[in-house]
């Protein structure tokens, strides 16, 4: 184990800075030894076998590329859950864990929700998970998106109904929902230089980028979906460029939505959004 710890940091202390190193470190020999974070420091004399220092190189490598750890493991962790993901969705953030936990604060534990552009299921799982009486569906444009969502809910057991749609063309469904939630793709492509080469080069653009002269197409054609297809009194949710948070609300005012409020995350930034449909 201190040898692979060595091996590690020898290759990517230029790639990370100390604390993520560190955490970095902890992930690949979790994953390849099988232990916990604790047990990796009661069993650090541990000695890889061959075929665990050749799939520690194998990971070293992908990260030296710039690829996620969360990609390189193909998994991660969200609301607790265990999650499998790859290039075909966006890796779940911490931000998103906030809007699920609020919305299982504001919303019936019986409700009928509607999670647009799921990507790897996490916010349709994890309610579901949360609010276990929840009659839950999902949909994503990408098929390939669709196929991680359907196998993360398969493997935690939890049934979500999963779709094809593309909601930038989507006016009626055949039934209504008490909530629709939403994290859309909301990063300008302005922003596209200042990001983390990590994100920009292995993240599914479709899922991050938007064009600058329209940045909340996707807020207002999902709000256009959720009058025609929430029930009166339900609720709109969405997670927000840190940017745009109040341009969202005065877009939801015009369209007549009531009850808005825009909720700072734990950075004190503007990054939730909830409005009701009268």
């Amino acid at each position: 184990m201190q040898q692979a710890i060595k091996f590690i940091r020898s290759n990517l202390s230029a790639s990370y800075e100390t604390l993520e190193l560190q955490s970095v470190s902890r992930l690949l020999l979790s994953k390849i030894s099988g232990y916990s974070f604790t047990e990796i420091i009661v069993n650090k004399n541990t000695i890889f076998s061959a075929e665990q220092r050749a799939i520690l190189k194998i990971y070293v490598e992908k990260l030296k590329r710039g690829m996620p750890v969360q990609y390189v493991l193909g998994e991660t962790e969200f609301c607790g859950l265990p999650f499998m993901v790859n290039e075909a969705v966006l890796i779940p953030r911490p931000e998103t864990e906030e809007l699920v936990q609020w919305m299982v604060q504001e919303i019936k534990p019986d409700s009928h929700i509607l999670d647009i552009g799921t990507g790897s299921g996490c916010i349709a799982v994890a309610l579901k998970h949360l609010l276990p009486d929840a009659d839950v569906h999902a949909c994503d444009i990408a098929v390939e998106s669709l196929a991680v969502a359907t196998n993360n809910a398969d493997n935690l057991r939890l049934p979500v109904y999963f779709f094809q749609c593309d909601i930038l063309k989507a006016e009626k469904s055949d039934r209504k929902y008490h909530v629709i939630v939403s994290n859309p793709p909301y990063i300008p492509q302005s922003e596209r230089t200042d990001m983390m080469r990590r994100v920009k080069d292995f993240e599914p653009e479709r899922a991050l980028f938007v064009e600058d002269t329209d940045p909340l197409i996707f807020y207002r054609k999902i709000a256009q979906f959720a009058l025609s297809n929430l029930f009166s009194g339900g609720s709109l949710f969405f997670e927000v460029h840190r940017d745009f948070g109040k341009d969202c609300v005065h877009m939801l005012e015009d369209m007549s939505f009531v009850d808005i409020q825009l909720k700072k995350d734990i950075f004190g930034n503007e990054r939730m959004v909830r409005a009701v449909k009268e």
